[in-house]
């Protein structure tokens, strides 16, 4: 990142520590939209990030859009800034009109939508941020290639519920709808690396999030006192926060690497080799640690990590519901070995990955 990338980050953490509370987190979940806080983030640019300036965006780097998702995610943030993001990003890429407030993402990684003669049909069951959206972006297919859709919310049929983190998840239905915009056929963007890409997104938040939860515990056993001495001083305590420490690291550094394979991609949403694998990498260990980290700081808080008052409970629910999304560990292990497989299959024995599957059969 350079010098201008570092200086956006450095004032959305002190907008995001300014307004992020656990208050404003509780109204979200009770279907209040905090509109003071939506409005900051708007007038701060930040969902503008990965739009090019001549589209009216901030010209940012893909590594400066995912460090701002990742800060987002660690101050839990109860507002879809990944994915406007993302919808910004797709719109800017096929040469569509690029809104100045929210934007939701209408893609969940399952079967796209398909458009015939200008109307598009298909369902989307997990679609994010449709619920403060005034444009809902979706990707379709229009005889085997991708092209970029936008609706006004009011012309599709859209069913609201709430993820286990309380955040809103829409069904939208499409039946004959007719797009406000529709982009020609995008070249540079194909299925599986709008897939593996906000696989990475979803990644990049759980990390994020396991910061703030490794920091929450490591305060909390420093300053509680169990038999008159702090509960770090325990034996299986330490060990628990020691593997809360190592797996957030573990993950962390994942991530980072297929953030940095991404960013230096020539074409990151068409997706290749060296990319799936690091991104299927990332959100494999990320799972891992999505399921270990949790368990084990709520451990060492005991009730009170699931206190609604206490913030603890927010990050770790959102980890849950983000482990799932756009492929679950399980989905990408899977994904992996099939690529390990193909290129052992193809003759490329000689390969990192055909060498990896010599070292697991063996």
């Amino acid at each position: 990142m350079n010098e201008t990338d570092l200086l956006i980050l450095d004032a959305a953490e002190r907008l995001l520590s300014d307004i992020c509370t656990t208050e404003a987190a509780v109204r979200y979940e009770q279907g209040q939209v905090p509109e003071d806080l939506a409005n900051a983030i708007l007038d701060s640019g930040l969902p503008l990030a990965w739009v090019p300036e001549e589209f009216g965006g901030v010209g940012g780097s893909l590594a400066l859009g995912f460090e701002l998702i990742r800060k987002a995610a660690s101050f839990a943030l109860p507002l879809p800034l990944a994915e406007t993001l993302v919808a910004n990003l797709l719109l800017a890429v096929s040469g569509l009109t690029v809104p100045g407030r929210w934007t939701a993402l209408g893609y969940d990684g399952g079967e796209l939508p398909v458009a015939v003669r200008g109307e598009v049909n298909g369902t989307i069951e997990m679609a994010s941020g449709a619920h403060e959206a005034s444009v809902i972006v979706v990707p379709v297919l229009e005889k085997g290639h991708l092209r970029v859709a936008s609706f006004a919310p009011s012309t599709i049929d859209m069913e609201h519920r709430r993820n286990l983190a309380g955040e809103v998840r829409t069904r939208i239905i499409l039946r004959s709808a007719i797009p406000s915009q529709l982009s020609g056929r995008i070249e540079n963007l194909t299925e599986d690396g709008l897939r593996q890409f906000c696989a990475l997104l979803r990644a990049v938040q759980i990390v994020g999030a396991l910061d703030r939860v490794g920091e929450l515990t490591l305060d909390y056993v420093a300053e509680r006192k169990q038999f008159g001495r702090a509960l770090g001083k325990f034996q299986a305590v330490q060990n628990r926060v020691a593997d809360i420490v190592g797996e957030t690291a573990l993950a962390g550094a994942a991530v980072q690497q297929a953030v940095r394979t991404v960013s230096n991609a020539e074409r990151p949403l068409r997706g290749d080799r060296s990319t799936a694998i690091a991104i299927a990498s990332a959100k494999f260990v990320a799972g891992e640690a999505a399921q270990k980290v949790p368990e084990n700081a709520h451990q060492a808080h005991g009730a009170m990590g699931f206190s609604y008052e206490y913030p603890l409970q927010h990050f770790t629910r959102r980890v849950w519901s983000w482990r799932e999304e756009f492929g679950s560990e399980f989905y990408w292990s899977e994904y992996i070995g099939e690529l390990i497989q193909d290129e052992v299959q193809s003759g490329h024995g000689d390969s990192v990955l055909g060498k990896a599957w010599d070292l697991a059969t063996r």
